[in-house]
């Protein structure tokens, strides 16, 4: 009887009047004798099943949903930094993604159309942005800069493998003419000890 007085245009402005008015006694209220009263009906509501209809069509409203949203973001946000921490609960989530289905089911999203459709959009809009362009040049510069190096020192390296070359065939050049040098003299000698032998003779 209650719910059907409730669900009528006059009682829902009486609610919507008194809950203004009294906005800052609302946590009062709650914490108050009257209070563990309200919780207790609220929770009979919320877990009769025969109001899982009405609960479910109330959830579907835009403007409740949003607010209710609001209402529990601070406290979920923090359930979930909690859970986060709890070693129990990653070592759940971690199991939970290295099931085969799970990577199946991941692999199957990536490929279809939409994923990718999505990817692309996301992507685009990311160009358009002159801090991701910004961020992006500067990287494209970094990577040319680190391909360039590496050509300069194999550069540097075979101008030095040259130079030691070239020193290497100059030192066996001077050998060689050092050689021939030396034959030169040898022969010379020679002549000379031959020439001497003649005139002995």
């Amino acid at each position: 009887m209650v719910l059907d007085v409730l669900k009528t245009e006059d009682g829902q402005k009486a609610i919507q009047e008194a809950s203004e008015k009294n906005k800052d006694k609302t946590a009062k209220l709650l914490s108050s004798g009257e209070g563990v009263q309200i919780q207790a009906a609220v929770k009979d509501v919320l877990t009769d099943p025969s109001n899982s209809k009405l609960i479910e069509k109330t959830m579907t409203d835009p403007k409740f949903a949003g607010d209710f949203a609001k209402a529990i973001q601070k406290s979920n946000k923090d359930l979930h930094k909690d859970l986060m921490k709890d070693p129990e609960y990653q070592k759940s989530m971690l199991d939970l993604m290295n099931t085969t289905d799970f990577q199946k089911m991941l692999l199957s999203v990536m490929k279809s159309p939409q994923y990718r459709q999505q990817v692309m959009t996301v992507m685009e809009e990311s160009m358009k942005s002159p801090l991701f362009r910004a961020q992006m040049m500067e990287l494209f510069k970094k990577v040319a800069q680190d391909e360039m190096k590496p050509k300069e020192e194999d550069m540097k390296a075979k101008g030095a493998e040259e130079k030691g070359k070239e020193k290497e065939e100059g030192k066996e050049e001077g050998k060689e003419k050092e050689k021939e040098k030396e034959k030169e003299k040898g022969k010379g000698q020679e002549k000379d000890k031959s020439s001497e032998e003649k005139k002995e003779e």
